[in-house]
């Protein structure tokens, strides 16, 4: 969009499977994110996590989803020169509201190939080089339209570093994120 802060991609160390992001989404839309009344959108818990105390929000009570699809599938072409790798294409996003006391023990997230995590309200993900909180890699700011991209794939010789992370401090309200699926080809 004109007058936007470009997206900027930046790769977190020598690893070369994670990377910062910022401003993923133009100024307009972002604050069209922030400014949604969250709390008040239908939901229901999210598969595989229905014990969590994270709401799976429904996408087609979001009013400016069309909006978001749209700029993300037109931002495609810069991740991808951002991370160094070509995707797949844009396959969609999910959106969660964790609640309040939520957090998240230290996990990976096993064979999956990737995502982009955006944090629109609410502290971000710790990163950590072994399943130990003391051996922190990288904390994503407490900062809206920014996050993180993961890549979860093996190497050419087969090897997958692990990627921990979690959640583990609650927060005292509600927090908002946005979950896009990213798979290399």
């Amino acid at each position: 969009m004109a007058g936007d802060t470009p997206m900027l991609v930046k790769l977190i160390d020598a690893e070369n499977n994670l990377f910062r992001i910022e401003h993923a989404v133009s100024a307009e839309l972002a604050e069209l994110v922030t400014a949604t009344d969250w709390m008040s959108i239908p939901w229901q818990r999210q598969e595989g996590q229905e014990n969590w105390a994270r709401r799976r929000i429904n996408d087609t009570a979001i009013p400016w989803i069309d909006q978001w699809h749209q700029e993300l599938s037109q931002q495609w072409s810069a991740i991808e020169q951002g991370i160094g790798r070509k995707l797949q294409p844009y396959s969609g996003t999910a959106w969660w509201v964790d609640e309040p006391g939520f957090t998240c023990s230290m996990h990976t997230d096993g064979e999956m190939p990737g995502s982009m995590h955006l944090t629109w309200r609410g502290p971000g993900t710790a990163f950590y080089w072994h399943k130990d909180p003391s051996t922190l890699r990288y904390q994503t700011p407490e900062q809206p339209n920014a996050g993180y991209i993961m890549i979860n794939q093996a190497d050419s010789t087969g090897y997958r570093q692990l990627m921990w992370h979690a959640m583990l401090s609650p927060s005292d309200s509600y927090r908002v994120t946005s979950y896009t699926w990213i798979a290399p080809q």
